[in-house]
């Protein structure tokens, strides 16, 4: 189908302009959007083909947007096919499911950033000024601990958001690490051994556990380029739910505070502590609105231990590293610190 007769599943009328926009994460993640004029309406409308996008996830996703704004959140609304469905076309050589949305009423935090706020980037004393309403909204789903789904957010641990995948994101981060951890020279490997088993250990502990704790359902990606702000940069709502799902909400903080917190390069949350400043700084403001149980203190530890040491970055870490012993030296120095020490999380909770 061309863009013209997937407008004409949604309107009866002739869209002014179509402007197309890709989003796809690789050949097996197509997305792409098509921002439609209607000369009094500007809608949009969402085609994606990969392993998570279904029917069973927009309708999901459709109720959270609800729920949001039920909260007095802003989500723009879910915009079914005139036939009331979420409908299924061909579309550039691949099987789409299709679906609308309301055209924002206001702007992403990113783009207001570039566009008005390039001077202060909307960041006041280290961190983005839209945070703590972010975080706090977060907070109010969390105690709401909705439980209408058994669809998993991105961020589960113990099963799979994408039924293509072998296992969940903290466990493929950690395997990876001991894939290029297992190609260091033969002095290295009592080290490695004992950095998996750690890990392994804090996994199996937080394992018997981690399915008592308390969840909600989230639209689980607030970076800013989902952040709704007006044009005063005060926080409004969210947009952009695909990866949305169930989720256990202290496991939702320490996956996220550190990528949200304010824009940072990855090797900047490795400095001065910066990923475990953002993760207490984010429990300090969500405990303002929700009352943390004694389980997700006894489970913070844990989590930091799956989550922190040999997430995703630490894998490219040591790659970069080389042959270069100082610089090995010090990655495993990081890890096996990161894995041992002590932190205070309850006393942020």
């Amino acid at each position: 189908m061309d863009t013209n007769e997937i407008v004409g599943l949604f309107s009866d009328r002739i869209p002014k302009s179509v402007e197309i926009k890709n989003t796809s994460h690789g050949d097996e993640d197509f997305r792409e959007a098509l921002l439609v004029d209607l000369e009094n309406e500007r809608i949009v409308i969402k085609l994606s083909s990969n392993g998570f996008t279904d029917e069973k996830h927009l309708l999901l996703w459709e109720k959270i947007a609800k729920e949001y704004n039920d909260l007095g959140y802003y989500c723009p609304r879910f915009i079914r096919a005139l036939d009331g469905t979420f409908p299924t076309v061909f579309y550039k050589g691949k099987n789409c499911i299709a679906w609308g949305e309301e055209y924002s009423k206001y702007r992403s935090a990113a783009e207001l950033i570039k566009d008005k706020f390039s001077d202060t980037k909307l960041v006041e004393n280290g961190w983005y000024s839209f945070l703590e309403d972010a975080m706090i909204m977060d907070a109010k789903v969390a105690s709401c601990h909705f439980d209408y789904t058994d669809l998993p957010s991105a961020f589960c641990m113990f099963e799979l958001f994408d039924p293509c995948d072998e296992c969940d994101e903290t466990t493929e981060d950690a395997e990876k690490w001991l894939a290029v951890a297992k190609t260091l020279p033969e002095k290295y490997s009592a080290r490695v051994e004992k950095i998996w088993s750690n890990w392994l250990e804090a996994r199996k502990e937080l394992e018997k556990i981690y399915h008592k704790l308390p969840t909600s359902v989230f639209q689980a990606d607030i970076n800013d380029t989902n952040v709704l702000l007006d044009d005063e940069g005060n926080f409004k709502g969210v947009y952009d739910f695909n990866i949305g799902g169930r989720e256990v909400y202290i496991n939702y903080i320490i996956r996220q505070a550190p990528y949200v917190s304010t824009f940072e390069t990855f090797e900047g949350l490795e400095k001065d502590d910066v990923f475990l400043k953002r993760v207490l700084h984010a429990l300090d403001i969500a405990k303002k609105v929700y009352a943390f149980s004694d389980l997700e203190k006894k489970a913070a530890p844990l989590l930091y231990k799956c989550i922190r040491p040999l997430w995703w970055y630490a894998s490219d870490e040591l790659k970069e590293a080389g042959t270069d012993d100082s610089k090995i030296q010090k990655h495993l120095n990081a890890i096996e610190y990161e894995q041992t020490r002590n932190i205070d999380f309850a006393g942020h909770m």
